[in-house]
């Protein structure tokens, strides 16, 4: 006779049932990663307290913090959770304030979290700067997407193949198809490539037309943005010059979003390189992994035709910081590849932090460090805990009178590592 038990009660390991996706949810208690069971959508709550997130409620009023629990914070309440920002909010006050986010793989929705948290406070952002990841969260935001339907949009990624194309779990699968192709067939520049560069073009228009209706121009969005990319040139003038390009209103004002977002996020030998205008830019994580520069470089071109205000740059990080990677990332070559240009793209913050960061000058930097964990491109059940623990990691880190403690930490390592004198 065959079993007539469920399914679920003959598997001998059913504790490593892990979900597929964010809306798969875990029902065992004996199971071991019982917190990836994290709501799908911002208006389910979670009930379960023992969870190690249950606090973080997207609640049934997304526009208000929570507290542990998952109660809403209101009236006198929500004035003494704001209180705690005080001292931040007081010395962004008379500036102009711009966002600058980075690179960071699938740590994408930790900026969503971050940019949740400064709409809480009533921050006014003036620029949004974004390269590779930060350019998918920054464009989408500054193309009018509310922090809750961001958290929607993260939270609905159901597979890698959502971002990435078919079979994205399957790196070492998609490599020898695709070499076989450049090989047998021959293969364009923009053809090239692990994973599908398209594909994440689809899944940002996709999102722009459910949110907007539409896939607008850089010129035509609602917060000025600038996505940074390198230029490689036309690929048949070996004598062109590569250099970083900032693409935005004022440099490419008729270029589509989607497009200056995908270029931005082009790693080289994972994704292939973008084509716009005849030229091929790739992941702009390779000159700028912060674009801290960028945006002090343009404050102060303003400032030599105009009377602007002294400028405060918040910062978002999502890079290694140091960190050495794990072994399942050693084991992977895309992981790998990412976390190198992740060590790259921190010695530059290093430089760009010492030159930007001189209050006395009129120019500061709030650098903010979100991410408390890794994912790689293939473990989307960690998004809902991601968009969690960044929550809490930002409100720690701007809470209070040292909201400048993770730049003053970082510029004395900086200085420390590069050999650098204050000065």
């Amino acid at each position: 006779m065959s079993d007539r038990r469920p399914k679920d009660e003959r598997r001998p390991q059913d504790w490593f049932s892990l979900p597929r996706g964010p809306k798969d949810l875990l029902r065992s208690a004996k199971r071991q990663y019982d917190w990836t069971s994290l709501p799908r959508r911002p208006q389910d709550l979670i009930r379960n307290a023992e969870r190690p997130f249950d606090w973080f409620s997207l609640a049934s009023q997304p526009q208000d913090p929570v507290e542990e629990g998952g109660e809403t914070l209101s009236g006198a309440d929500l004035g003494a959770w704001r209180a705690r920002f005080r001292p931040f909010l007081d010395y962004i006050q008379t500036r102009e304030v711009v966002l600058v986010l980075s690179g960071g793989g699938m740590l994408l929705p930790c900026h969503v979290s971050v940019i949740h948290v400064l709409e809480l406070l009533g921050v006014d952002i003036s620029k949004v700067y974004g390269t590779s990841a930060g350019a998918i969260i920054g464009g989408l935001h500054a193309a009018g997407l509310t922090t809750t339907q961001l958290q929607e949009l993260m939270l609905d990624i159901e597979t890698p193949d959502d971002l990435f194309g078919v079979a994205a779990r399957y790196p070492e699968l998609r490599f020898v198809t695709n070499e076989l192709r450049r090989t047998l067939l021959g293969v364009s520049p923009e053809e090239s490539g692990v994973y599908d560069l398209g594909q994440v073009e689809r899944f940002v228009s996709q999102a722009l037309i459910k949110y907007t209706g539409r896939v607008p121009r850089l010129s035509e969005l609602a917060v000025d943005f600038s996505s940074i990319a390198l230029d490689m040139g036309t690929g048949g003038d070996s004598d062109e010059c590569i250099e970083k390009a900032v693409l935005s209103k004022r440099t490419a004002p008729d270029q589509r979003l989607s497009d200056a977002i995908s270029a931005s996020m082009a790693i080289p030998g994972i994704f292939p390189p973008k084509l716009i205008g005849g030229r091929y830019y790739v992941d702009g994580a390779v000159v700028e992994q912060l674009p801290i520069m960028t945006a002090l470089e343009e404050w102060q071109a303003n400032r030599r035709r105009f009377r602007t205000r002294p400028l405060v740059i918040i910062a978002v990080d999502l890079g290694v910081a140091g960190n050495a990677p794990s072994r399942d990332k050693l084991r992977n070559p895309v992981d790998l590849v990412i976390h190198t240009y992740e060590i790259q793209g921190r010695i530059i913050t290093q430089h760009s932090l010492i030159r930007a960061h001189r209050p006395r000058r009129g120019t500061s930097v709030v650098l903010i460090r979100p991410a408390t964990l890794e994912i790689d491109l293939r473990e989307i059940e960690k998004i809902p805990r991601a968009l969690c623990s960044a929550y809490e990691e930002t409100v720690r880190q701007l809470s209070g009178s040292d909201f400048l403690d993770t730049t003053l930490t970082e510029l004395r390592s900086a200085r420390q590592e590069l050999g650098i004198k204050r000065g």
